[in-house]
């Protein structure tokens, strides 16, 4: 009877201690760290590049690290780069400005201007863009520049209108940008004067069956001059497959691909390849529209400056326009990985540092800001990520967040980034998870490419920054994302 006793009291005791060690969570880094390795077992990741580190903002500990010195390409994740030291360069309330102006003399009487009308460009990415306008309205700001003409009492133009965005320099794109993607909507180039997001549409009428050639219909914005050859064809399929070749100021493009079959009106977007003369193009129809006669055809800086070198001549202020807050933009840049503003951003940076509007040098100004800051660990050719020349570390970039939590502009910045399972480009990332909420991040996307790095407000009240890139994986976009969102979950549980 005692030896059964004492058996039963050996059982509990067991019971009791199994049931201890179950409750007990696992320590936190190696808990994090142990699927960070785990999933590199993979065989589909077996030839990949993986950076990832996690730290402790607060008490400078390592959460979990993998390659974590591994500079890679990391695509939009590039874009934090952008965002933050425009923060420190420029300020969060910094606004572009574009300015109306006239040269030669106004008769105020008759109301004629014996010159030309000037559209100086400020660099200001959100001129009749569809993230501040909404749809029918982009040129809402075009016809409020018409009325301060009429305004200054200009009823007639006897000269022309000139666009000038020679503030950012003639490049067209970053220096890295292939060739597949320059004529689509997402490869638009920055410039000293944008308009429409620098984006055009090409409207389609498809056949009823598919494999058949497509009808291109119209081209809105109108780009006078451009020839595009069309070999788009139909297809069963809803997606757009369509790609847009054409190089900046080029006018000769071809499209290919295919669109869904049996639509009245399907739209493929592409990138503007003179977007400064679109502006005087578009400013001058709408100034007839208003009313005011302009008696010779619109141009711009660049075309003028062709054949001999271009003098500004002596101006007359009309209006001038502001942007948003570069904190309004910043949020559209991290949230919505907005490639042009981010461009913009980075151009602006040179422009304030040097007077001249440049992707190469914002990129330097960048690159020598954070090496004196927080040390190595970044290659940078452009501000969006677009680039495959870009490459960064995992480590840079929490040393980078690091750096910005504890600035004045760190709760701002944290509030541009996209929320895992709430908002932006992570909205379906974590969604019903203990990530949901918690992880603050900027995505970033491209073939072969997956990235996230942000901020965690862990359940247990700790602050992490965080970045984990992967290159080369021959699994799904779709898979890696699986992979990382069970990461953020484990770091969310930290």
């Amino acid at each position: 009877m005692r030896i059964i006793f004492l058996f039963i009291n050996v059982f509990i005791s067991v019971v009791t201690i199994h049931a201890q060690v179950a409750e007990e969570p696992v320590k936190p880094n190696t808990y994090v760290q142990q699927y960070a390795d785990e999933i590199m077992e993979k065989a589909s990741l077996k030839q990949a590049a993986f950076s990832f580190y996690v730290k402790d903002m607060n008490s400078g500990a390592v959460v979990a690290q993998f390659n974590e010195n591994m500079a890679i390409p990391s695509a939009s994740t590039m874009k934090l780069v952008t965002t933050a030291t425009a923060t420190q360069f420029l300020g969060r309330g910094y606004v572009f400005k574009t300015k109306l102006m006239y040269t030669g003399s106004l008769d105020t009487t008759s109301g004629i201007l014996h010159g030309d009308l000037y559209i100086i460009g400020g660099g200001d990415p959100t001129l009749g863009s569809r993230y501040y306008n909404d749809e029918g309205h982009e040129r809402d700001f075009l016809y409020q520049w018409a009325e301060e003409v009429k305004s200054a009492g200009i009823k007639e133009v006897d000269g022309r209108i000139i666009a000038d965005g020679s503030k950012y320099n003639y490049d067209g794109v970053p220096s890295g940008w292939v060739w597949g993607d320059l004529g689509n909507y997402y490869g638009a180039g920055p410039a000293g004067l944008t308009i429409f997001d620098n984006m055009c549409k090409l409207h389609f009428s498809t056949p009823t069956t598919a494999g058949q050639q497509t009808e291109l219909t119209c081209i809105t914005p109108y780009i006078l001059g451009l020839e595009v050859e069309n070999r788009v064809k139909s297809a069963d399929s809803k997606s757009d497959n369509a790609y847009v070749y054409g190089a900046p100021f080029s006018l000769d493009w071809f499209v290919e691909g295919s669109i869904p079959k049996n639509r009245e009106d399907f739209t493929v977007k592409a990138s503007i390849p003179d977007p400064e003369f679109v502006v005087a193009i578009e400013f001058d129809q709408v100034l007839g529209e208003s009313g005011v006669h302009v008696c010779y055809a619109p141009t711009t800086r660049r075309q003028l400056n062709k054949n001999i070198p271009f003098e500004t001549p002596k101006m007359t202020l009309i209006h001038e326009h502001q942007s948003p807050s570069l904190t309004s933009i910043m949020n559209w840049v991290n949230k919505k990985s907005v490639n042009l503003f981010a461009e913009h951003v980075l151009c602006e940076i040179s422009y304030k540092q040097s007077g001249y509007g440049s992707t190469y040098n914002g990129a330097q100004y960048c690159m020598n800001y954070w090496q004196n800051k927080i040390g190595n660990g970044l290659f940078m050719t452009d501000g969006s990520g677009l680039s495959r020349s870009n490459a960064v570390s995992a480590s840079f970039l929490v040393r980078l967040l690091t750096y910005m939590h504890k600035t004045k502009a760190g709760e701002s910045f944290k509030s541009s980034l996209a929320v895992a399972g709430k908002s932006g480009t992570m909205a379906g990332m974590g969604r019903g998870t203990s990530a949901a909420g918690r992880v603050y991040g900027k995505s970033g996307t491209m073939t072969r490419i997956k990235s996230y790095a942000g901020y965690v407000d862990t359940q247990n009240g700790k602050k992490l920054a965080y970045a984990m890139i992967i290159n080369n994986h021959s699994c799904s976009n779709a898979q890696i994302k699986k992979y990382f969102q069970f990461l953020m979950v484990k770091m969310a549980r930290y």
